[in-house]
């Protein structure tokens, strides 16, 4: 409040953050999307402040203050903006430039002791120019090699030393992006990205140290603070006690994070353990149904018809050699209605000597067993029947095909004469090619 001086309540209450969303549009470095984020805000006019302590309306100033700095800072450029008449999203593809090493002390409302040195640690990037399409990539650096990496999908592709690839060098500055005349740019370009080093500034309260970069795709920069000395000290005090033997010598964990670490690594190789004993285990078992089906198999064949054999359903046959657990043996499909094998399923049944039968037999069980002997005599009787019942039709249907022609034609026959269907006579006479006698016929 400008009138009495007093802050709001809401200003006493603390959020942590791991992430800061900085406006970019019209703005060209990290530099001064940081300045237009914390930078104070006019409540006056229509936008008066109702201030509790002066029970009134009063012009006011409002603006975010960093008290801490978390170890790991995201900053979210808000590069979708929303168009109120036209009511559409548009992404803003300007370049914008950002820090390879930010100093971030200046930036704090009060002053902290503690070395806030951030190192830019990843990058991500949305290619295309609309909001509602495109492809987002990764780009991301190796803390122990400085080495930069981009990740497309499945497709991981080593930069380099610089979070955009090495690209091709030039000698000129970027022209939208402002920089001290005393500080002497080298590009590298590489598509909508550039990579400008830049020599240290004498001017300490400036952000930016070292190399700086550009690109009008980055959406999200990720800083890793620099470990302090102490953190230096407590690091290698742990790497010296053994445990740190996960981690490298460089790197730095919270000890509750390293636990959880440990934990995930020891249930990793725990599950790796268990997935090639298990795999060791099925070879093994493969093997074995494989050499199984093979010895008995060879042992199928019968040497000749004076042998006994036994039936055996060929679907079963065939599931039990390409199932690694099959199930148990069933000759039910192959029987006929008096229990044995009838010469109509010939092609679904298969010979197999008595070795191979007991073998199967006393492995997997089941039933019922059809020896030789089982061909079914009744079934094979009745077969012939048929055959010579269809002759003795056929030539009895020629004897009566001719009456009824004659009859159909209103021909005198002698004899004792009946009525029948005439429309039934004239379909009995179109049929063809009938081996046996119909419903109808009877």
């Amino acid at each position: 409040c400008t009138k009495c001086g007093q802050e709001s309540e809401a200003s006493s209450k603390l959020e942590d953050f791991y992430e800061l969303e900085l406006n970019i549009k019209g703005l060209k470095t990290l530099h001064d999307s940081l300045e237009d984020y914390l930078s104070l805000e006019e409540l006056c006019g229509e936008n008066q402040y109702f201030c509790e302590s002066c029970k009134s309306r009063v012009d006011a100033t409002r603006s975010i203050k960093l008290r801490t700095l978390p170890d790991f800072l995201n900053f979210q450029l808000k590069r979708c903006v929303f168009h109120p008449k036209t009511t559409t999203k548009k992404k803003l593809t300007s370049l914008f430039s950002f820090p390879g090493v930010l100093d971030m002390g200046q930036k704090l409302c009060e002053p902290s002791q503690l070395e806030l040195v951030y190192d830019l640690t990843a990058v991500l990037i949305h290619k295309g120019t609309t909001v509602n399409s495109g492809h987002y990539v990764a780009h991301i650096k190796n803390e122990r090699t400085g080495i930069w990496w981009e990740f497309d999908d499945e497709q991981v592709t080593k930069l380099g030393a610089h979070p955009f690839g090495e690209g091709s060098s030039t000698t000129k500055p970027v022209s939208n992006v402002e920089q001290p005349p005393s500080e002497q740019i080298h590009s590298l370009s590489n598509g909508n990205h550039t990579n400008n080093g830049q020599l240290k500034s004498s001017d300490n309260k400036n952000i930016y140290c070292g190399e700086t970069f550009s690109s009008s795709d980055a959406y999200m920069l990720m800083y890793t603070r620099r470990h302090t000395k102490h953190n230096k000290k407590q690091c290698d005090e742990l790497n010296n006690s053994g445990q740190l033997n996960s981690v490298d010598n460089s790197d730095f964990l919270p000890s509750h994070l390293l636990e959880e670490v440990k934990e995930i690594n020891a249930s990793y190789s725990n599950a790796c353990e268990e997935y090639d004993q298990k795999k060791v285990k099925e070879l093994d078992i493969i093997k074995e149904r494989r050499e199984e089906v093979r010895s008995i198999l060879s042992e199928a064949p019968v040497p000749s018809f004076e042998e006994q054999f036994f039936w055996i359903s060929t679907d079963w046959l065939r599931q039990w050699a390409d199932n690694v657990t099959p199930l148990p043996l069933d000759n039910a499909p192959i029987q006929c209605c008096h229990g044995k094998v009838p010469v109509s399923k010939v092609g679904l049944i298969k010979r197999l000597s008595a070795n191979a039968w007991s073998r199967l037999l006393s492995k997997y069980g089941g039933g019922p067993t059809l020896t030789d002997s089982d061909i079914c005599i009744n079934c094979l009787m009745e077969g012939a029947n048929t055959i010579v019942r269809s002759d003795d039709y056929r030539s009895r249907r020629e004897a009566l095909r001719e009456i009824a022609e004659d009859a159909h034609a209103g021909k005198t026959l002698a004899g004792t004469l009946y009525y029948v269907s005439k429309s039934w006579l004239s379909q009995w006479l179109r049929r063809k090619h009938v081996d046996f006698p119909c419903e109808a016929d009877v």
